[in-house]
């Protein structure tokens, strides 16, 4: 078979591996064949995000991001048996297994010989990613540095430490979710993808899966952080129970955080009346995980409104783009008021001023 044959078989494969093994769930959300959470984050998306996410908290928190992918992707590689294949040519049939799994997921690839990571996400995500991998294949915790050596190629240093192989626990269910969280019916992943090298993109953009596990393991530990919100940042923001003070403290940051990767975003936030949420939604939201109201309802004349939303690990995120896109929909600043309502959210957001008409 010709080489740009094998590229094109190639190529389908990763695709077809793509829709065959993730489906658009009827409450915006994406889901594998074992049920767990996922999303679709454009690389560039995730970088103004998280770069401003660390910013607003004033701390380095690199080694935690790391940490959260590391743990996210051990759970699922030893609750899937992932590098249990036979003595038979072990070695290079886990290798295989590890290059299309990374392929499908849009990560690069890792070269486990020469501790290699080729991949455009940044260096904490896939350097978790890859110490998951080497540390599950030898049975041994390891220590991790990564140094940036191309724009694309990370080189990492695995140390053996003398510590017990102890399995990395299930992702935390966080307080806006549910552990009974279980949407059924769904349909194929369609997006506009095509395979690059180290990766694949939609709609011409680099993008990859990330597991929705990985941002709950990653809020839970901004508890133990001491981060203080600044007064300015508070004054937009009001809880009536549900989500208690330290929990608070991530979701405002990441909802800032979305907020600044839509403000340096071209995409176009038009609301006009109810539908142009829903329209909003189905083009920015659900085709890649990130949830969708259950119900809207209009509030005031100067654009007010509640949403009603469904408990989601993505929480933090899908509030993030609803405040984002009020504020740059009306080019006002917003009031953000989230309670419990029965089983699921009332997130209402309404301008932080008021005008008289």
């Amino acid at each position: 078979m010709p080489l740009d044959d094998k590229s094109k078989e190639s190529e389908r494969s990763v695709l077809i591996r793509i829709r065959d093994n993730f489906q658009c769930m009827n409450d915006g959300s994406i889901s594998d064949s074992n049920g767990n959470g996922w999303m679709v984050w454009n690389l560039v998306d995730f970088h103004r995000w998280w770069l401003a996410f660390e910013t607003f908290s004033g701390a380095p928190l690199g080694r935690k991001l790391l940490n959260a992918a590391a743990d996210e992707e051990e759970n699922f590689l030893l609750n899937n048996s992932f590098f249990e294949v036979g003595w038979f040519r072990k070695s290079s049939r886990q290798r295989t297994k590890l290059s299309q799994r990374w392929e499908v997921m849009g990560w690069g690839s890792f070269d486990l010989t020469k501790s290699v990571v080729y991949s455009h996400l940044m260096g904490p995500l896939c350097s978790g990613f890859a110490l998951a991998a080497s540390e599950n294949i030898s049975h041994k915790r390891k220590k991790v540095q990564w140094s940036q050596t191309t724009n694309n190629q990370i080189h990492l240093d695995l140390v053996d430490v003398q510590r017990i192989f102890t399995p990395a626990p299930s992702s935390p269910t966080l307080c806006w979710d549910s552990p009974s969280n279980n949407e059924t019916i769904g349909s194929p992943l369609h997006l506009d993808l095509q395979t690059v090298q180290h990766g694949w993109t939609h709609a011409g953009e680099r993008c990859c899966l990330l597991p929705s596990g990985l941002f709950s393991r990653f809020f839970e530990t901004m508890v133990a952080q001491g981060i203080q919100l600044r007064p300015s940042w508070l004054e937009s923001w009001e809880f009536d129970g549900g989500i208690n003070s330290q929990l608070q403290v991530p979701l405002i940051l990441s909802a800032m955080a979305v907020n600044e990767l839509v403000s340096q975003s071209e995409q176009p936030i038009y609301i006009q009346d109810l539908d142009s949420w829903n329209q909003l939604g189905d083009a920015y939201l659900k085709p890649f995980g990130f949830g969708k109201p259950v119900q809207l309802r209009s509030l005031d004349a100067q654009g007010g409104i509640e949403f009603e939303l469904k408990p989601c690990p993505q929480f933090p995120l899908l509030v993030g783009y609803l405040y984002s896109f009020w504020q740059r929909g009306h080019g006002r600043r917003a009031k953000v008021h989230v309670q419990s309502k029965g089983q699921n959210w009332s997130v209402k957001i309404t301008s932080l001023l008021s005008y008289v008409e």
